[in-house]
């Protein structure tokens, strides 16, 4: 939806794979950070270890996590990580370590509908782009 609303984005895992940097699902963080990235918006788990100005995190109810999750064919383990990762912020706290608190947004899914939450995430993009410009 980014993309056709001029937003280049990219899943960094394509580019993982793109480069040949990824093995059973693990990512060499630090040959991506020496990539050369020509997108607007990254997505992944991990995009906030790379070097970026801002961080959004997208939060949900457990247990459409949990159907979505299922639906990709995750097991169990790798569920609860998931789950245990969502409970503890522990992404928010790994990019505290990166960036200052006021480039960090958290957006809470609530299960709205995807449309409700691109237009918050939309917004949100073009109010960060308006500061930086």
């Amino acid at each position: 939806m980014l993309n056709d609303n001029n937003l280049k984005c990219i899943n960094l895992n394509d580019i993982a794979y793109e480069n040949k940097i990824i093995d059973n699902d693990t990512v060499d963080i630090d040959s991506l950070k020496k990539i050369y990235i020509n997108y607007d918006i990254v997505e992944s788990h991990y995009s906030h270890l790379i070097n970026c100005s801002y961080v959004i995190i997208l939060k949900d109810d457990e247990d459409k996590l949990i159907k979505r999750m299922k639906k990709r064919g995750y097991n169990d383990s790798k569920i609860n990580e998931n789950l245990d990762a969502q409970r503890s912020d522990t992404i928010y706290y790994e990019a505290l370590e990166h960036l200052p608190e006021n480039h960090i947004f958290i957006i809470n899914e609530n299960s709205r509908n995807i449309n409700s939450v691109f237009n918050e995430i939309f917004n949100l993009i073009l109010s960060l782009d308006k500061k930086v410009n």
